[in-house]
């Protein structure tokens, strides 16, 4: 079966169930994202399919919809804020080796990042379009809601590209052309490096956190 068919299925039964469903959300999303590479793109095409299974649950359940679906959005935001966090740190090393970073990928990285809130939005929305009635206008709800708050993706976003949007852009420009192969390599590479990053860190939130978790959930 289609990879997004069954992260399509699993965030349905996710629904189903119940119990947890910030958690259950935030745990399939971030699965998903550790087997893809951490690109916007797939980024995009992972939280527009859990949306699409989470609608088919909250069709199929007795469980206040709108409730479904603020608990649902609360587990993606955790998920992308985990690949936001590995986006960071990836940067972080790219900038220990910034006499050999080229300005086209930072800058893509970065573009890339500034971008991944609406598009993490625009996702969500799209997704939403393919529910019934009810389930689009509850979304309209509760994504006008979180907007109003913020994400955490966002916040982390913004912390982030205060700290190496201009300092970073303005290094590589400077030092470019002293560049060395191997974080020539790094750089171009930078999604991958973000994407082993992610996998540590959900790793670390599983084994470290998860006991935690369940005491408070």
């Amino acid at each position: 079966m289609d990879a997004d068919e069954v992260l399509k299925g699993l965030a349905r039964e996710s629904v189903k169930q119940g119990e947890n469903l910030r958690k259950a959300v935030r745990e399939l999303t971030l699965n998903a994202l550790r087997g893809r590479e951490l690109t916007l793109a797939e980024i995009k095409r992972v939280v527009k399919t859990v949306t699409e299974g989470v609608n088919l649950g909250a069709a199929a359940t007795k469980i206040d919809a709108e409730r479904v679906l603020s608990e649902a959005l609360a587990g993606m935001d955790d998920a992308v804020l985990k690949a936001v966090q590995a986006n960071h740190l990836a940067l972080q090393q790219l900038a220990a080796q910034g006499q050999s970073l080229r300005d086209s990928h930072v800058k893509k990285a970065l573009d890339d990042l500034e971008r991944l809130e609406d598009a993490f939005i625009a996702s969500v929305k799209e997704a939403a379009k393919k529910g019934s009635k009810q389930i689009k206008e509850q979304w309209a709800t509760v994504l006008q809601q979180k907007q109003n708050v913020g994400t955490e993706t966002a916040a982390q976003i913004e912390a982030t590209m205060e700290q190496f949007g201009d300092s970073m852009r303005e290094a590589v420009k400077q030092q470019r052309r002293t560049a060395f192969k191997a974080a020539e390599m790094m750089a171009e590479n930078f999604t991958t490096l973000a994407s082993g990053i992610l996998i540590g860190l959900t790793e670390g939130l599983q084994q470290g956190k998860r006991p935690r978790d369940e005491k408070t959930k």
